[in-house]
Parts: C-alpha cells; sequence; structure tokens
C-alpha cells in the first residue's frame, strides 16, 4: 500500500489478515498485515512492536491495540 490507508482500509486488511477469524492476530497474521501495508520492520522489531502492541498481555493483537501501534507509527 503506496498511500496512507483509510480506516476502512484498515479494518480490511485487519479482517483479511485474521485467518482464524476470531477477531484478533498473532505475530505470523501481525507479520502479514504489515506486509501488506508496505512496512519494512525486521523481524526483532516487529517481534517488539506487537509485545508493546498486546496490552493485555493475551499473546494476540485486537483491533483496538492494532489501531494504537498503527497511530504510534503514524500510520493511523
Amino acid at each position: 500500500m503506496t498511500t496512507r490507508p483509510t480506516e476502512d482500509d484498515l479494518l480490511a486488511v485487519f479482517t483479511k489478515a485474521d485467518l482464524g477469524k476470531d477477531e484478533r492476530l498473532d505475530l505470523m497474521e501481525f507479520t502479514l498485515v504489515l506486509e501488506h501495508l508496505g512496512l519494512a520492520w525486521t523481524r526483532a522489531e516487529t517481534q517488539d512492536r506487537f509485545e508493546k502492541a498486546d496490552a493485555n498481555l493475551d499473546g494476540f493483537i485486537s483491533y483496538a491495540e492494532y489501531r494504537a501501534i498503527l497511530e504510534e507509527q503514524g500510520w493511523a
């Protein structure tokens, strides 16, 4: 994605990456989101941001947590 995504784009990317259809992303699904958005983070950066985004420490990223990390990065 080369332009700043809209809210609908962000939701669509989240939904598409949610392979388990459980309304949350694991690390692999989160990585798919980043790739789709064109964010080039290293494996270590991805892991670090995943852990920081996982506010409730359940090992998954909810849509709210996903939005928060993208806002932090200036993408939302």
